[in-house]
């Protein structure tokens, strides 16, 4: 536009050097229709409402689909609308969503395009600009009319079919073949009254129809409060693994509080991660709870969790005692076991809780730090791949 006003002057100078009127008139109807077209567009941005409908979270290897939809609600027509959405590259290519619309009065058009939801992270989608212009594009105007919005990938979860923690609570909803106490809430059939048996525990309606004192068989099961520790200290991780081991520990948080909270279970999370949405000094830590709630908690902070130096790994251990009771479970998901880390271990052990260790980059012989620790009665994993989650399926 700067180089047509030049050209305009330059044309009116001319005009006025030789006394061409005819060309003052065209001068004088293209101002005209340039002001008309700056007010009508003016006028048409002013009333255009645009939206972006999509789901917040999505799993890894799922597809969202993302609707834009854009309102005239003026009485004018629009001859000439681009809309231009900015997407994050990593889930979707190329990075962009364009289209060119002619809107007419008081009508919606609608876009629609799909995510890729394939990398674990917190992604912005936006901002969303339109640009209107007139019929002979004699005036343009840009405006950004949606903000960023934020979108949550989950990391990817394995499926723990097999995934058996040790516990000391015996009442719960995970099923035991033996166990020292039995669940009252668990009724598995009855059988013949024996000496020692409770009288609280006479099947009265059975012992009526069968004329012989029958008492009720319970199911043994028990109860498991376990606490996730994820050391995610970027000076812990070798720097030829730092992304592969550092991704799989969070995939393998993520699959145990999956299948802790489909067994109904208690399940919490501890890390010295940095959260974008939080003080990056602080740690992250979500008492155990149960719930589809507590998951999609748990899963929400994982999804946006990175990498940290700000937090040591063992100032998070020392707290485990004051986050899990007498009998709870903690599952340590780390690279590797320094000595430091092993002597919290052994304390965690000796003060009442469960431990489980699970190293996900071990810079020494994995099988002398497996014998160490099960001498000590914690059971010891390594998951260099993902197929190494395999021991739990």
């Amino acid at each position: 536009m700067p180089n047509l006003m030049v050209f305009l002057l330059g044309v009116i100078a001319l005009a006025a050097f030789f006394r061409f009127d005819f060309i003052f008139y065209v001068v004088y109807i293209f101002f005209f229709v340039y002001l008309l077209s700056r007010a009508w567009i003016d006028a048409v941005l002013k009333r255009i409402v645009c939206e972006r409908t999509y789901e917040g979270r999505a799993l890894n290897g799922e597809k969202v689909p993302v609707t834009l939809t854009v309102t005239n609600r003026s009485w004018l027509p629009i001859p000439y609308l681009r809309v231009h959405e900015s997407v994050p590259a990593r889930l979707k290519t190329p990075n962009f969503e364009r289209a060119v619309l002619s809107m007419s009065p008081r009508s919606s058009a609608t876009m629609h395009y799909e995510l890729d939801c394939r990398h674990r992270g917190l992604y912005l989608l936006g901002p969303m600009t339109i640009e209107a212009g007139d019929l002979f594009g004699i005036y343009s105007e840009e405006r950004q009319v949606i903000h960023k919005h934020n979108i949550a990938v989950y990391p990817r979860i394995v499926s723990l079919t097999d995934l058996s923690l040790p516990a000391q609570t015996p009442y719960g909803t995970i099923r035991r073949k033996q166990s020292l106490m039995e669940d009252p809430s668990r009724l598995l059939g009855v059988r013949p009254y024996m000496d020692g048996d409770s009288l609280r525990h006479i099947h009265w309606k059975m012992t009526a129809s069968s004329g012989q004192l029958q008492t009720k068989r319970f199911e043994p099961a028990i109860s498991v409060e376990a606490q996730i520790y994820l050391n995610l200290n970027r000076a812990d991780y070798s720097v030829q693994r730092l992304a592969t081991a550092s991704e799989l520990a969070i995939e393998t948080a993520a699959s145990f509080a999956a299948v802790l909270t489909q067994q109904r279970q208690t399940v919490g999370i501890s890390s010295n991660g940095s959260d974008p949405l939080v003080d990056e000094d602080s740690a992250i830590n979500l008492r155990p709870n149960r719930g589809a709630a507590q998951l999609t908690a748990i899963l929400d902070v994982l999804a946006r969790i990175e990498l940290n130096e700000q937090v040591p790994f063992e100032v998070i251990l020392r707290e485990a005692r004051l986050q899990l009771r007498w009998g709870g479970t903690g599952v340590v998901v780390t690279p590797h076991a320094t000595d430091e880390l092993v002597s919290i271990l052994l304390l965690l052990k000796r003060s009442g809780l469960n431990i489980i260790l699970i190293l996900v980059d071990p810079q020494a012989s994995f099988a002398a730090i497996k014998r160490r620790m099960e001498q000590a009665g914690i059971e010891t994993f390594e998951v260099w791949q993902e197929s190494d989650l395999n021991v739990w399926r």
